[in-house]
């Protein structure tokens, strides 16, 4: 399946849908939050710092119980491990989330023994930790905000229907992650209530110790909970495609044989920077019941609508939907089906807030990729030709150099000459 460098008309829907400009598109790239918050690297500098105050905290705490478990600090201790995920894919949640982790860390700082230099340092980077990510999360969903704004305001009044067939991936987004977030969930919660009965039927003298049910329970619901979390929004990012004519505009997408896809401003500017990524997942791509654009006789066809090596330059596409990171788009481009018709393919894709990027510089071709390497297969079919005759015409093939025929110029290749010998 070959890719077309540029959509047909037929592809553009009614209204039309306007170009990406790139300064638009670079506005809208500078309203991204600063290295500092970028959710991925900060969520995997979470996780060593939340495990590091965690073992700092416990580090002189006995944790046996004198009076039954002690259930007061346990949701926090909770939304504390889940703080890198929840930042990662959550910030609106974690905003609801650190102050009250930076609550019970203020409580417990103000009850430790003024001795306990490592428990109070762990408070101190909780505080710190908390600190950081609510300033990233609010910074995060200001950006969005933000990008929708200037997204809007380059589409304009384009709007128009999302394709009618979507793929497989967009109609199940978000169920695996929820169903298993759910399980857990519910497997913690099992836990809990069991630990809880047990704690509170104790009696008086021989108090129940369910710190081993409040573990087992923390490690499901650390996972648990974001997954949960994530699949939930990821559910509504595909369902807000269906509530409504989108926006619509015309982008450029980048390939790469290995790593994640790109958006671009456009196909033609070489300078247009990457804008947002996505991952190449089967069943996000729609490849069954496509619609046609063109037929016609493939030489015109390949002339006029030219495809391209899809993983040395881009390729425009309509985006429906509003790109930001969270949000899930339609991707509408041509694609040639055999040699004379051209019809539409369809990708639904969540973004993805990657910055780092391995797309190298490129040109564009101008031609046909397909007919291009049609023409140096087949130039290389007749060198090869070529030299099987070349290699079948020599002197060995005549008889050697023995021969009554042999040539001038066989005798200065025969060592010795013609009937050379003693």
């Amino acid at each position: 399946m070959s890719i077309v460098k540029h959509l047909p008309d037929a592809a553009i829907p009614d209204g039309g849908a306007p170009h990406w400009h790139v300064k638009d598109a670079q506005r809208w790239l500078d309203a991204g939050v600063a290295a500092v918050f970028a959710p991925i690297t900060v969520g995997w500098i979470l996780a060593p710092l939340v495990v590091l105050a965690i073992v700092l905290v416990a580090w002189n705490d006995p944790g046996t119980p004198a009076h039954g478990t002690t259930w007061a600090g346990y949701a926090p201790a909770v939304l504390l491990v889940s703080l890198p995920a929840w930042y990662r894919f959550l910030p609106a949640a974690t905003l609801v989330s650190t102050p009250v982790i930076a609550a019970d860390a203020v409580r417990n700082l103000y009850a430790l023994d003024p001795a306990d230099g490592p428990g109070r340092v762990g408070g101190a980077l909780m505080l710190v930790l908390c600190a950081w990510a609510f300033a990233g999360s609010a910074l995060r969903i200001r950006s969005r905000r933000r990008r929708r704004e200037l997204f809007r305001t380059a589409v304009g009044d384009a709007r128009a229907a999302i394709p009618e067939h979507l793929p497989s991936g967009h109609r199940r987004r978000g169920r695996a992650l929820t169903a298993t977030g759910a399980g857990l969930c519910l497997a913690a919660a099992a836990l809990l209530v069991w630990g809880l009965v047990r704690d509170l039927g104790a009696a008086a003298g021989e108090p129940y110790d369910a710190i081993g049910q409040q573990v087992l329970a923390m490690v499901l619901l650390a996972p648990g909970v974001p997954l949960l979390g994530r699949g939930l929004t990821a559910r509504r990012s595909a369902r807000r495609l269906h509530e409504g004519p989108q926006p619509v505009i015309r982008v450029g997408v980048r390939e790469q044989w290995l790593g994640n896809f790109w958006l671009v401003a456009d196909a033609d500017t070489t300078t247009a920077p990457p804008l947002i990524a996505f991952r190449d997942r089967f069943e996000d791509g729609y490849r069954h019941s496509a619609e046609t654009l063109l037929g016609g006789a493939e030489s015109r066809l390949r002339r006029d609508h030219h495809d391209i090596d899809r993983h040395a330059e881009p390729y425009e596409a309509l985006l429906y939907g509003v790109p930001c990171e969270g949000s899930e788009v339609v991707l509408r481009y041509a694609v040639y089906r055999g040699d004379s018709t051209i019809t539409d393919a369809v990708r639904a894709v969540p973004l993805l807030p990657f910055r780092r990027h391995r797309l190298r510089s490129w040109r564009p071709a101008g031609t046909s990729f397909t007919l291009r390497r049609r023409a140096q297969e087949e130039k290389r079919k007749q060198r090869a030709a070529q030299r099987s005759s070349g290699s079948g015409s020599s002197c060995g093939s005549a008889g050697g150099c023995g021969s009554s025929s042999c040539s001038s110029s066989c005798s200065s290749s025969c060592g010795g000459g013609c009937g050379g010998g003693d």
